[in-house]
């Protein structure tokens, strides 16, 4: 009797563990057609798709190109909490996520500063613009991590409403080899909310591949050897 209430524990404990290893994706794109979705962007004038030419085969045929131009936003609004996917290099140090979007004007922007940047290298620069006003608070990667220009890489910011935490790898990393090199709680709570995006200014140029945003989960199991519609479409999606 005593063994059997042990198995059915261990069983319950493993569909538990099971149930909780995967999410639902919510949002996704890899920039495969050639050309910007308006579906699901309404960018900036800067942002470009272009061939990828570094011959990594994660990232298909295109990649988004984007050479300054401000801010650009997607199209969709996510709730407070998700977990947020993407791969990127830095052409020249900085790379810019959005977060929790109202407008160009009102928004949390996080930047990705690698070796060499002119900001603070090798660090993540969270950021919040509220009314057309920025404000930056950079901190060192933990662990000593350090990232260099032109290389790809790929990012995981875990979004829970004003607190963020973000993770960095190599291209074709799964989730679970993420490093975590920053966490930070906006103070102000500034934006519950949002939409996501993309920031270079001036001359910052930054590349940008194999977007997803998911339900939260730090279990989060994908076959990353093909491209991102079939990688995700193997996903157990629960409805």
């Amino acid at each position: 009797m005593k063994a059997l209430s042990i198995f059915l524990l261990t069983l319950g404990f493993l569909i538990l563990l099971t149930a909780n290893s995967f999410s639902d994706v919510i949002f996704e794109d890899d920039f495969e057609t050639g050309k910007l979705d308006k579906d699901k962007w309404v960018g900036a004038a800067s942002w470009k798709i272009v061939d990828n030419v570094e011959g990594e085969p994660v990232l298909g045929d295109y990649v988004l190109d984007v050479l300054g131009g401000e801010e650009g936003l997607g199209v969709q609004e996510f709730p407070e909490d998700y977990d947020y996917y993407a791969d990127f290099r830095s052409m020249n140090g900085l790379s810019g996520f959005i977060f929790h979007g109202q407008d160009a004007s009102n928004i949390y922007m996080h930047q990705i500063s690698v070796t060499d940047s002119a900001y603070t290298s090798n660090n993540t620069r969270w950021h919040r613009k509220v009314a057309g006003t920025y404000t930056a608070e950079p901190e060192p990667f933990q662990n000593n991590v350090k990232k260099e220009q032109l290389v790809w890489y790929r990012t995981k910011f875990e979004v829970r409403g004003y607190h963020f935490k973000m993770y960095l790898g190599v291209v074709d990393a799964e989730p679970k080899d993420l490093t975590l090199v920053g966490e930070w709680t906006d103070s102000a709570k500034s934006f519950k909310q949002g939409k996501i995006g993309f920031r270079m200014s001036g001359t910052e140029y930054a590349q940008y591949d194999n977007v997803a945003v998911t339900t939260p989960s730090y279990n989060f199991a994908v076959d990353y050897s093909d491209k991102l519609a079939l990688a995700w479409g193997e996903v157990k999606i629960q409805k």
